[in-house]
């Protein structure tokens, strides 16, 4: 276990892999980017560990890495000016957890940090990589109980070839169980770098939330656009299929009757999620469409799963793409 190490917390981006991967990030003179020069070369390891925008807190599992090179370059804010910012080229080493930190000359440094090796570790605690690449979506292919594939794609960050994970849920959860998992993944490994159970559990919480939103804001306020919509990306299913097809429709009949274009988008939407919720057998109640939304239309299921299901699923898929 090593002592202290300086922690450099991730708002976005992503992990270098272990092992050798590279990765480059932005980083600014006043929030660690001056450090990160004076690191460069030498063979002092920091400490990335990424910032959990659901539970506003620092993810104590990161990856600790090398500082290939920096360089200064100028960036420009949304007003045009030009901002000093430092491009850092990161080799990842391995997977570490700290144990608490504490703030020295401008840093932070992380106590108590030891190694986690992660990939020997999956038997008793299954875990799926999200360093060095950045999962971008995935899909749920409905085959039948017994065949349930789930993919999960994005691109190589030091590469940017196109990569992915699969896993066949067949027979170990429901459909809807299997499509909720995708969107569990994509949401811990974008903002944790690592799907863990407890990081799987959390991000399913948090999605279905998201989506029972956009079920009641786009009935409410006849928004389709915003049916599936989520931090996590958007969702591909029946009921959003339909709220486009139907929105789209009826905008180019009216625009086609001479109505402005206002006026058409306006009825469009109504009709649109007035058509849907038909077509759903979706109840007027507040309290409930939501739920019925998210289950009937959106093929999900917001029961929280099972520890045992949850380290059984994570276990089907491989550690990264890279095996």
């Amino acid at each position: 276990m090593s002592d202290s190490m300086i922690l450099f917390p991730l708002m976005s981006g992503v992990l270098p892999r272990p092992g050798g991967g590279r990765a480059k990030g932005i980083f600014l003179p006043d929030q660690g980017g001056s450090w990160l020069a004076r690191l460069a070369g030498t063979r002092n390891n920091l400490l990335l560990c990424p910032w959990l925008n659901d539970e506003e807190r620092l993810y104590p599992v990161g990856v600790s890495a090398r500082v290939l090179d920096v360089e200064a370059q100028p960036a420009f804010d949304e007003d045009g000016q030009a901002v000093p910012v430092f491009l850092a080229t990161l080799e990842g080493q391995e997977f570490m957890r700290w144990h608490s930190f504490r703030g020295s000359q401008e840093l932070v440094l992380a106590e108590g940090v030891e190694t986690v090796p992660l990939r020997q570790m999956r038997k008793k605690y299954p875990a799926i990589s999200g360093a060095g690449w950045q999962p971008a979506g995935g899909y749920t292919e409905f085959r039948g109980p017994e065949d349930l594939p789930v993919t999960i794609y994005g691109l190589d960050v030091e590469t940017g070839r196109e990569i992915s994970i699969t896993a066949n849920l067949g027979g170990l959860v429901t459909p809807e169980q299997a499509h909720t998992i995708e969107h569990g993944i994509i949401r811990a490994l974008q903002q944790a770098g690592l799907c863990t159970v407890r990081t799987l559990l959390s991000a399913i919480a948090h999605e279905t939330e998201e989506l029972k939103w956009s079920v009641e804001a786009g009935i409410r306020f006849a928004m389709p656009e915003i049916l599936g919509q989520t931090q996590g990306g958007a969702c591909g299913n029946p009921m959003t299929y339909l709220a486009q097809a139907y929105f789209s429709e009826t905008f180019l009949e009216q625009l086609e009757a001479g109505e402005n274009a206002a006026d058409a988008v306006a009825r469009a939407r109504k009709s649109a999620m007035s058509q849907v919720m038909e077509d759903l057998d979706l109840t007027g109640d507040p309290q409930l469409r939501a739920l019925e939304g998210l289950k009937k239309g959106m093929s999900h299921d917001d029961t929280p799963l099972p520890v045992a299901v949850c380290k059984r699923v994570l276990q089907q898929f491989p550690f990264s793409p890279w095996g």
